[in-house]
């Protein structure tokens, strides 16, 4: 008689997620490759132009598709134009959506939201749930009863994930969910990650995505044309199936509970078209290991620190060939993964791009002042770490030239602000993309909601020179 095959808890209220803290895998620390910092200070480099031209493009196209699959409405024509639009309206919002969340996609932070907003509407995620969602997913990826995200669980039912090419699955349960929460109910799963003071904010946008879709069958229905269905709300069926092609990529039929990205995300060559359309998302250990990073310079950041990853996957067919046979041995032996080889050099855990560090002594002047370094030292838009004993700071100088500092662990996550990146006055944490403004310490941007305590500093005789407030 053949053995029961054991399913474990995927949700997040269950026993695998007691298990994973007590294991100490929420919220670790991960691998990631050494990347000088220098380099890395010009990947972080975040531009308006080239994201505001890709998204012209973008725009461009639907409009040329749906325009034309109007002019030819009523003949077999309109199928091609249709099938265009609906791959670039149902799939590739999917990667639009995905940059814009992290803020990386352009330098102006208010076209990130607007963007993130549009697309998530399209790809039907609600994007209050979806940011907070999406944040756990970066903190503890494929992580068993912590990861919101995880998009193919062990065993795996084969029959669903044929049918999760045509959409309907996510649609049902997208439906449900925005149902739910114009109701003004939040589930069990969804309270882990989400705070209460953003309760109100999903259940406001549930209501104004239902009133659009309501509008769209009104007119449909009004006008006896499934036309304006065509537009909105049909390309998440007949547009969907390119999305798992390149989503499943990610990280199915990889290790669970492992806290190195190299072995439970994929990197797949694409050939320009696929690159476009998935903005890069293919370099996807390389995204998970530097979330801040924007998506054009990801392909920069895959030749540095390909030495020291697993080969990438030699374009779709190729990733494909490898996740088929391996989702079908796990759906009778889920225990199984495919086990990505390691480089054997350079295997050391590091901090994403090591911040540069000052030790102090604890020795301060009279009234206080602690030594830090040279002023000149730091450039514009800077940061280092500074340990004073059991406390770290991170000091910064902000885009005006002023210096500021803080104490150094994000109120969130817990990760060393010294490893973020300098916009301006504010300071981008590295692991969730929140942001606080450096002077006052207040939060800017989700996730992080508790300010950072902030310290005087001055420039006295060319030093820079940190006093710390109370506390410990």
């Amino acid at each position: 008689m053949a053995a029961a095959v054991v399913t474990r808890d995927y949700s997040l209220t269950g026993a695998e997620s007691a298990h994973a803290v007590e294991q100490q895998l929420a919220e670790a620390e991960w691998y990631a490759s050494p990347v000088p910092r220098e380099a890395m200070r010009e990947l972080l480099e975040r531009r308006d132009d080239l994201a505001l031209r890709d998204t012209a493009l973008w725009f461009g196209l639907l409009f040329v598709f749906g325009a034309l699959g109007y002019r030819w409405w009523g003949s077999w024509w309109a199928i091609l134009p249709f099938a265009a639009y609906g791959v670039i309206y149902g799939s590739s919002s999917d990667s639009r959506w995905h940059e814009s969340l992290h803020g990386t996609a352009f330098k102006t932070d208010w076209l990130n939201n607007v963007l993130y907003e549009i697309a998530s509407f399209m790809v039907q995620r609600e994007s209050t749930v979806w940011r907070w969602s999406h944040m756990r997913h970066h903190s503890d990826t494929i992580i068993v009863g912590l990861d919101p995200e995880i998009a193919v669980p062990r065993p795996p039912k084969l029959g669903r994930l044929v049918l999760s090419f045509l959409g309907y699955q996510a649609t049902v349960a997208y439906f449900r969910k925005v149902w739910l929460h114009c109701a003004g109910q939040i589930m069990p799963d969804e309270k882990t990650f989400i705070p209460e003071s953003a309760w109100n904010t999903v259940y406001l946008k549930a209501r104004i995505y239902l009133a659009i879709y309501a509008g769209v069958v009104a007119l449909s229905l009004w006008h006896h044309s499934l036309l304006p269905l065509m537009y909105i709300g049909l390309p998440n069926f007949y547009g969907y199936w390119l999305m798992p092609i390149y989503g499943y990529t990610q990280h199915a039929g990889l290790a669970e509970d492992v806290l190195d990205h190299r072995l439970n995300c994929r990197t797949v060559y694409m050939n320009r078209v696929n690159r476009y359309l998935y903005w890069n998302m293919n370099y996807h250990v390389e995204h998970h290991m530097f979330p801040l990073v924007p998506y054009h310079n990801l392909p920069r950041l895959h030749e540095l620190v390909k030495a020291d990853m697993p080969p990438a996957y030699d374009g779709l067919g190729a990733a494909w060939r490898e996740i088929i046979p391996a989702l079908r041995r796990q759906a009778t032996d889920p225990d199984y993964y495919v086990q990505r080889e390691l480089p054997k050099a350079a295997r050391r855990r590091t901090a994403a791009h090591e911040a540069r560090t000052v030790v102090s002594d604890g020795t301060a002047t009279a009234d206080g002042w602690l030594d830090v370094a040279a002023a000149d030292s730091l450039a514009v838009e800077d940061v280092l770490r500074f340990d004073v004993g059991e406390r770290t700071l991170a000091v910064y100088r902000a885009g005006d030239g002023e210096y500021h500092a803080t104490d150094g662990l994000c109120t969130h996550g817990g990760t060393h602000l010294a490893t973020g990146v300098v916009m301006g006055h504010q300071i981008e944490c590295p692991k969730h993309n929140g942001r606080f403004d450096v002077r006052d310490g207040s939060p800017q941007r989700a996730p992080v909601c508790v300010a950072v305590r902030t310290h005087p500093v001055r420039v006295a005789e060319g030093r820079l020179q940190v006093r710390l407030n109370g506390g410990a």
